[in-house]
């Protein structure tokens, strides 16, 4: 039987890298690999290229449609029997494949899930919240492998179904998260069985912190009465233990007016085992206090979320694509591949000088800007998620005199240019220019949206441009030792690379959240799905020089002043 591993990306070339590497230990060797790339701005071509003599894989590149709808384009170019689907956090056991094997050999079922456990090499946090998600002492004894029950949910991030199931259920819903329970649902009803493989487990990193895990537990907690409502026979008194907990806590302290302290007296023994279990799970007492913060935020965030849910989707019987929208990706009509790569694991010489070539054929989704010309002035990227006051920071470097460059603003001002606004009417039709003969933003801006193709044709007008005038920029402050330039996708445009340094600014979630509410007219939940589709705060870190933790300006001044030193010092 041939597999067919499926793995869906969005920014994570370095995650790919690890997976793949995994893959290549397998003791099976019978599978190929496919990639889909879901519109991400940095991309893992030149990762999958390394694995060419190794590994059978397929490379596409597709516009951003979510998880979901991206597994199932995969499933549908796969040319396996049995489809293998991984989240590009996951590092592969040499085991897994050949345990697989035996499983579907001994008991053959057309869907099947497997737990996930935690590498030494993992962060503290990465374990404590592993500990959380796998725990039968939590709601995680599924993902741990405790599950008893005959009808097992598996869950996308380890999880294999059959080329007929597939065929059958036409695969995931646009629902995420909660594509998985809903799939494993509509398999049974249609027939086919789903087993827990207990030894086909996965190493899951979870790269993410406390604020992003409290948002992703939300969300759990958001999903589950939707799909108790479409699928109510399914529906479990179990869903509601997150948010019993925390009623119970309240009532508890509540009940210490009244001078009753059993109910917390609960708790705090329940939370010393959490503490203790933890502790000697993971040979580390940090680890067990740590595991105590995640099983909260868990507990909180889930629980607040179902109550949410619920109250919205069955109390007001509102739809759940209107009482969540950030819940559901907008299906696309049909898939648009904008790159496709094939690599045969037996590829000697010669087909490397053909990926070689098909390289060179590939459009990147966003134009890189790059210098033609080496200058003595330094230019420091400035950077940040939206929230995180980088803007402000940029105004008070400004303010002390730094040529600061506002890439946004600079962008506007080049697109009123009227050779730029020509060639845009040229290449989009008149109906993009008002009565004053100026460029309509909000029309420009409803042809490009959800259009990667127009939104290329529109960078490759724009983005020249901008680079030409950045160029110009430069030659005009080449005096200053050292400039910045701000820039929100400064590693996803690829200008980063134009930079001598680079400075990200982070801010806590709420804070961030916070800042934008009062800065614009909009909402949380949008809010939050445009910090979910950036960069994380982890991944701009990781390849800065410099950090600014800007909650309180006072002390986000004294930080910025060591910076300012660290650059003199270095001229």
């Amino acid at each position: 039987m041939l597999f067919s591993i499926i793995i869906p990306v969005y920014n994570r070339p370095d995650e790919i890298d690890e997976l793949l590497q995994s893959l290549t230990t397998s003791t099976y060797t019978n599978f190929e690999v496919v990639i889909v790339e879901d519109g991400s701005s940095i991309d893992c071509k030149e990762v999958v290229l390394r694995y060419a003599k190794q590994l059978q894989i397929s490379y596409y590149y597709k516009a951003n449609s979510g998880p979901g709808d991206s597994r199932n384009f995969g499933m549908k170019v796969a040319k396996g029997d049995y489809f293998i689907i991984f989240d590009s956090d996951c590092i592969i056991p040499s085991h897994y494949m050949s345990e697989v094997v035996k499983e579907l050999n001994t008991t053959y079922v057309d869907c099947f899930g497997g737990p996930d456990k935690a590498l030494k090499s993992f962060s503290y946090i990465q374990r404590a919240i592993n500990f959380t998600m796998t725990s039968f002492l939590t709601t995680g004894g599924i993902r741990g492998g405790s599950e008893k029950i005959d009808k097992f949910q598996p869950r996308s991030f380890n999880m294999g179904i059959s080329k007929k199931a597939f065929e059958a259920s036409k695969g995931f819903g646009n629902i995420h998260p909660g594509e998985d329970p809903d799939l494993s649902i509509r398999l049974w009803k249609m027939g086919f069985k789903t087993r827990l493989f207990k030894e086909a487990y996965v190493y899951h990193k979870r790269r993410i912190d406390w604020d992003k895990f409290s948002v992703q537990v939300s969300k759990f907690g958001k999903a589950r009465p939707i799909l108790n409502r479409w699928y109510p026979e399914y529906a479990k008194i179990t869903f509601w233990f997150p948010t019993l907990f925390l009623v119970g806590l309240a009532a508890s302290v509540i009940a210490l007016v009244f001078l009753f302290d059993w109910g917390l007296k609960l708790y705090f023994v329940y939370f010393a085992l959490i503490f203790l279990f933890s502790s000697i799970q993971n040979r580390n007492p940090i680890i067990g206090f740590l595991s105590i913060i995640a099983v909260w935020k868990q507990f909180t965030g889930y629980g607040i979320g179902f109550i949410k849910s619920y109250y919205k989707v069955h109390l007001l019987k509102q739809q759940p694509q209107d009482a969540f929208p950030e819940l559901f990706f907008k299906k696309p009509l049909e898939a648009q591949i904008t790159e496709e790569i094939h690599i045969e694991k037996e590829a000697e010489e010669p087909i490397h000088k053909s990926v070689e070539k098909a390289l060179d054929k590939i459009i990147a989704p966003i134009q890189k800007i790059v210098d033609t010309a080496p200058v003595k002035t330094k230019i420091i990227g400035l950077t940040g998620g939206i929230g995180s006051g980088k803007t402000t920071i940029a105004n008070y470097l400004s303010a002390k005199g730094y040529p600061v460059y506002i890439s946004d603003l600079e962008a506007k001002k080049v697109m009123d240019f009227p050779e730029i606004i020509q060639k845009i009417a040229a290449q989009f039709g008149p109906e993009i220019m008002d009565a004053n003969q100026r460029l309509n933003r909000e029309q420009l801006a409803a042809i490009v949206f959800n259009n990667p193709e127009k939104l290329k044709q529109l960078n490759a007008i724009v983005h020249p441009a901008v680079k030409n005038h950045f160029d110009q920029w430069i030659v005009a402050h080449k005096k200053f030792p050292f400039v910045f330039k701000e820039a929100a996708i400064l590693f996803e445009s690829g200008s980063y690379k134009d930079c001598d340094a680079v400075i990200t600014v982070t801010a806590p979630l709420e804070m961030r959240i916070a800042r934008v509410l009062k800065r614009d007219q909009t909402t949380r939940e949008k809010i939050l799905q445009r910090i979910t589709n950036q960069l994380s705060d982890e991944e701009r870190a990781a390849r800065s020089q410099y950090v600014i933790q800007n909650e309180n300006f006072e002390s986000t001044k004294r930080q910025i002043e060591e910076i300012l030193i660290s650059l003199k010092n270095k001229q």
